[in-house]
């Protein structure tokens, strides 16, 4: 219960900091940027660190890493950061950046520019937020690999266009291809082209797998935590046998394996361009081939500019809501202060300035520390629905998010419609059958214009917005 306790502090942080009183004008165009301090990747210049979903940068094709080189024709080339967003700030409707990456260079991006009221608050904020109505849709998750980076800085590597693989090894020849496939899927992502004749870059690949001779059984081995990390095939969170915890010694690792790729330049055998090692302990018969299979393509998020170069942080957030468009003002729930223009809300009738009494018959209050309070009761007194078997700690460090106990859906609904829990919000998830017992996918809105009491019925879409990167 004290780590609900924490969890439910940061929540109502969360809902205070959204808190404004003077109103402002909020725009961005759905990315982040630093600039490059590493010579092999964009020196000197702005880098693209992250690109949010449904965002114009989404749209125009804005990727992760790509360097900018241009925005609306002034060349960012040894400016500093606070130039680089007065550039982006002060530019009107649009901007047109231009962008280099391994596949291509000096393309031309044009995104729009969004803007908000500081006191608005999405319908994206709110399922965040409110998580815990239906972790199944709305999770946040972290993870550390132990991949160990090192990056040649006397190479430029957007010169790089081509790569080719070292001769394998006759004896391991099946893992051996299906390691260099896995790599070719990678690198052609990216943008590289393969070649067997004279490449630019050559592939080498060096592993073991083997017992650990001091290996200590110990009968609480099977408690000790085994870490969960994101399968980008299968685009899912899993489980894995392997020790990641500082906590854990050793000797208490049945097996030990190491995998390491190493990207040579072609017309230098000499020099190494880029390297990337992995250490595990593992728990139990983990194969190389699986191993494999699943981390390649992590460690290729480090090519070609790593975020950090002696482990790698990776974060992962899903979340799956009902948007109807509609922004609500943080001071006054009650309040829509903006509606996206053509979204359901918006072809339904909804406007800027109507008063929310109602949504599902469930009534609207205004007060957001009084909105607080009413769901940390609720996650409190709903703990007992909760499916103890689906436990995971999420990117902010909470152990005990767990989703609902599929047995008990009836139960939970009744929860939900629950006066003293204002689940008001639930809408989001309404798509769910332990919100929504009927099915149709149907969000009513009573509200109030005015004078005028109406009752408006919105056929929500169903958003997911999904990102991980290397942070």
């Amino acid at each position: 219960m004290k780590r609900y306790v924490l969890l439910l502090t940061l929540l109502s942080f969360c809902l205070a900091v959204f808190s404004q009183t003077t109103p402002r004008v909020l725009c961005n165009y759905g990315f982040t940027y630093e600039v490059s301090m590493q010579n092999n990747w964009g020196y000197h210049q702005p880098v693209i660190l992250s690109v949010n979903p449904n965002s114009s940068a989404e749209a125009s094709g804005i990727q992760t890493n790509d360097i900018i080189e241009q925005i609306n024709g002034r060349p960012t080339k040894g400016e500093n950061y606070e130039t680089i967003l007065s550039w982006l700030n002060n530019s009107n409707d649009k901007v047109q950046l231009t962008v280099s990456n391994l596949k291509e260079k000096n393309q031309i991006r044009t995104l729009d520019k969004h803007c908000r009221y500081s006191t608005s608050i999405t319908e994206s904020d709110l399922a965040s937020i409110y998580s815990f109505y239906s972790l199944e849709d709305v999770q946040t998750r972290a993870f550390t690999c132990p991949f160990k980076t090192t990056v040649n800085s006397e190479r430029d590597f957007i010169q790089f266009t081509t790569f080719g693989f070292e001769t394998s090894d006759q004896s391991n020849f099946i893992l051996e291809k299906n390691i260099n496939s896995s790599i070719q899927k990678c690198l052609e992502k990216k943008g590289l082209k393969y070649s067997d004749r004279n490449p630019d870059l050559i592939i080498k690949t060096y592993y073991s797998h083997q017992p650990n001779p001091n290996f200590r059984n110990n009968s609480q081995s099977d408690k000790f935590p085994v870490e969960s990390r994101y399968n980008i095939s299968k685009n899912t969170m899993e489980t894995l046998p392997i020790y990641y915890n500082p906590l854990i010694h050793a000797n208490q690792a049945r097996y030990f394996l190491k995998f390491g790729i190493r990207i040579i330049d072609g017309k230098n055998s000499n020099v190494t361009i880029w390297e990337c090692e992995a250490n595990e302990l593992l728990q139990s018969d983990y194969s190389l081939a699986d191993y494999t299979e699943f981390h390649i393509p992590l460690m290729f998020m480090q090519y070609p500019y790593p975020k950090s170069t002696e482990v790698a942080r990776f974060y992962y957030s899903r979340s799956k809501f009902n948007y109807t468009g509609i922004h609500y003002n943080m001071d006054n729930l009650k309040e829509i202060t903006e509606v996206v223009s053509s979204s359901p809300a918006a072809v339904a009738g909804i406007e800027p300035g109507d008063i929310v009494e109602k949504i599902n018959d469930i009534k609207f209050i205004s007060n957001t520390k009084t909105a607080d309070n009413n769901y940390k009761q609720f996650v409190y007194k709903t703990l007992s629905y909760r499916n103890k078997s689906t436990q995971f700690t999420n990117a902010e460090g909470f152990t005990r998010c767990m989703y609902w106990d599929k047995m008990k859906y009836a139960q939970i609904y009744d929860e939900f419609r629950k006066p003293e829990f204002s689940t008001f919000f639930s809408y989001m998830f309404y798509f769910q059958p332990y919100i929504n017992l009927s099915g149709t996918n149907i969000v009513t809105f009573s509200i109030m214009r005015g004078k005028q009491r109406l009752e408006i019925k919105i056929r929500p879409v169903i958003r997911t917005e999904e990102i991980f990167e290397n942070r």
